[in-house]
């Protein structure tokens, strides 16, 4: 019975250390990667309007020697300030399945504008079929420039399945956590102090996973070498990596200390009992 009780303890101590696991990286991933608030706080962080604002002029100039109009044309179709709402507006259709259209209409609008400015306040019927086309090649750089795609309500169904199934597990890794707690102390009800090993035991082991998680995919991954969509997507992308991997190693030194502490307290717990034993056992009043 002794040695019955004895495997299942460990067994228990293992489910809770992976339950502890899985709820530190499930509260990793909701609050960086699934937080729409952390991803608009990482873009502020990292200037990433600016960023677009100015890739998206850059690459308008690339269609301005093709037309034959003049660098003008281009002034103030769009601002930074539109760049910022339009990139929210592809945050909602991803995270709250807003499903929003970026207006072009109004970059359509002065642009066309400017081009009748520039070409003396007319447009000859020969040319108007050219610069209808470079209107639209340039509404459309300008939503590939921000990344606005229709893939997004694909993203969102996706997103959402996601927060779904990490809210039932969530939800599930708390109920085992709270029952393998709860037969702990039920198989060491005649040394309660005991449970301090197997919490201790417990978080120490997982701390000690997320620590290699870290150093593993710091081994096999070169983050600041990912590159996607563009490079102000790519920075943002790589600092949000990085900050995850940092909070997996915090959340794993804090795990793995906070087990030695419990590991130690029951140490000393035991060894005050075993002294108290020995001296109860000399005491001639006893």
């Amino acid at each position: 019975m002794k040695v019955v009780k004895t495997i299942l303890r460990y067994i228990i101590t293992t489910i809770l250390a992976l339950s502890i696991l899985m709820l530190v990286l499930i509260n990793i991933f909701s609050s960086t990667i699934f937080n729409e608030n952390y991803i608009l706080s990482e873009l502020e962080e990292e200037d990433y309007y600016s960023k677009i604002y100015d890739m998206a002029e850059d690459n308008f100039e690339k269609y301005i020697n093709q037309s034959g109009l003049d660098e003008s044309v281009l002034e103030g179709i769009i601002t930074k300030e539109k760049v910022e709402k339009d990139s929210k507006i592809i945050l909602d259709n991803i995270f709250n399945g807003t499903n929003e259209e970026v207006d072009t209409k109004e970059i359509e609008d002065k642009l066309n504008d400017n081009i009748k400015e520039s070409l003396g306040g007319s447009i000859a019927s020969s040319q108007q079929s050219a610069i209808n086309t470079f209107v639209s090649t340039t509404c459309e750089e300008y939503k590939d420039t921000i990344s606005h795609t229709n893939y997004e309500e694909r993203i969102n169904t996706y997103y959402n399945k996601i927060i779904n199934y990490i809210d039932i597990v969530n939800k599930t890794l708390l109920i085992v956590t709270g029952v393998a707690i709860v037969l702990l102390i039920l198989l060491n009800l005649r040394r309660i102090y005991r449970i301090t090993a197997y919490l201790g035991v417990g978080l120490t082991v997982s701390g000690l996973i997320c620590i290699i998680i870290d150093k593993f995919i710091a081994s096999k991954v070169n983050i600041q070498g990912i590159t996607i969509l563009n490079d102000a997507i790519s920075v943002v992308l790589r600092n949000i990596l990085t900050d995850v991997m940092n909070k997996i190693m915090s959340y794993g030194c804090i795990l793995l200390a906070a087990g030695i502490i419990l590991i130690i307290v029951f140490a000393l717990i035991k060894s005050l009992r075993k002294i108290k034993r020995e001296k109860d056992q000399y005491n001639p009043e006893n």
